[in-house]
């Protein structure tokens, strides 16, 4: 996901572009509506519908294609490039986000290279996926950084129906298949015929269904 046009709030996007409902991931993931006592839960889930999987995104900075691979890295098909732009991923507790963008020592994420066994010492109210993208990946002016989004704020610009298992653009592989139009919405429809999907990868990740 782009951090050159942070997503700070709900964003209205046309009807076609319908956002990913909450209540549907919360029955895939119940994990998801975990109160205090269970955020490792949230971070666990979290991860599990990210890891291994590619997701469409829409809002007001348009089309977005991003693949979260099982290794920590993450693969964004962009308007704005040529080629994908790579980073990486994580999942956080909010505690971890706090401590790090207080002093950077919060370094205890739950990237994609780690097992589903690995816990925080003290979880707390809910989880956050971050990424991170070299300097200049989104322009001559963007310094780069680590940036960080909520469950609600991610899925705002989820697009329904729009995340699939494994890389299935093959965006890992450096280029993507053709230029990304970053206005209007480009329905899922359209990558049918050209992309089919792939199976779930075994690494990492949930059933979403």
């Amino acid at each position: 996901m782009p951090i050159a046009t942070p997503r700070t709030g709900p964003t209205c996007v046309p009807a076609t572009a319908k956002r990913l409902a909450r209540a549907s991931l919360i029955g895939a993931l119940p994990l998801l509506a975990a109160g205090p006592a269970s955020a490792q839960g949230a971070v666990d889930a979290l991860f599990d519908l990210l890891c291994g999987r590619t997701v469409h995104f829409y809002d007001t900075g348009g089309n977005q294609i991003e693949y979260t691979s099982g290794d920590g890295s993450a693969y964004l098909w962009h308007p704005a490039s040529d080629e994908t732009i790579v980073g990486t991923w994580g999942v956080y507790s909010d505690e971890e986000v706090a401590e790090r963008n207080n002093d950077g020592s919060g370094d205890e994420g739950r990237d994609g290279g780690l097992s589903s066994e690995d816990v925080f010492d003290s979880p707390t109210f809910g989880a956050q996926v971050c990424y991170e993208y070299p300097p200049g990946s989104f322009g001559p002016l963007d310094q780069g950084g680590f940036h960080c989004w909520t469950e609600q704020r991610l899925f705002e610009t989820v697009v329904q129906g729009g995340v699939f298992p494994g890389d299935r653009y093959g965006l890992a592989d450096g280029e993507p298949p053709y230029p990304l139009p970053e206005h209007p919405f480009v329905e899922l429809e359209s990558f049918d015929a050209d992309f089919p999907q792939l199976p779930p990868e075994p690494a990492c990740g949930v059933p979403i269904s």
